[in-house]
């Protein structure tokens, strides 16, 4: 794998295509890791919508943490999940105890609701660290473009994360993941990518068997 050219171009593409949503203008950390549990196997576009409300009733840690849980249910009901009212509201409680979001993987994994892929989104969004991230939405982009066959879930897949840690660039992981995510979104489909129009194409092992 050519890491430099796969990263220039997919941080060039990423800016000209970057899609807009609300958690993408913040770096609160709560903020950032609210969004993150709320996008687990739930669309961007929709979340948008649930994300605003959420804030606008309930501003901060805080004040979700003394909410009742119906009433975040009602509000993230369009999710369809709403299992996860009980868990923000734990969050919010232990992130309102700690006295902020922990910057440390570990002790953001202890969070109610948090494994590694929030977590690790949240130190790169919120902290500005350098680290791996990858879910089982941007693992067909890296699975694709590196040839990778693999029957685990993408978050307990060693040798993915691996490759991806590789593929990170320093300085830059936050621009990184987002292109990552808005490549898998727009181009990289599941059943019907679209290969013609993606800037990686020419070097995907994927991408040079379809072509």
């Amino acid at each position: 794998m050519d890491v430099r050219w796969f990263r220039r171009r997919l941080l060039a593409w990423g800016r000209e295509n970057r899609r807009s949503f609300p958690w993408r203008e913040t770096d609160d950390p709560w903020r950032v890791l609210v969004a993150e549990v709320l996008l687990q196997r739930s669309r961007g576009k929709t979340v948008a919508k649930v994300y605003e409300e959420l804030f606008r009733r309930w501003p901060d840690a805080v004040a979700l943490s003394r909410a009742r849980e119906a009433s975040i249910a009602s509000v993230i009901r369009p999710l369809g999940l709403v299992r996860r009212a009980s868990t923000l509201r734990a969050m919010a409680r232990e992130v309102d105890r700690r006295g902020g979001v922990p910057s440390d993987p570990a002790e953001l994994m202890g969070l109610p609701g948090v494994g590694r892929y929030a977590a690790s989104a949240t130190r790169v969004v919120a902290f500005g660290k350098r680290a791996p991230v990858v879910d089982g939405v941007t693992a067909r982009v890296y699975r694709r473009y590196l040839g990778l066959r693999s029957d685990l879930p993408a978050t307990a897949d060693p040798g993915l994360w691996e490759r991806v840690d590789q593929a990170t660039p320093a300085g830059a992981s936050r621009d990184w993941n987002w292109a990552v995510l808005d490549l898998a979104s727009e181009i990289c489909l599941p059943a019907k990518p679209r290969c013609d129009s993606c800037p990686l194409v020419e070097r995907c092992a994927y991408g040079s068997q379809v072509a």
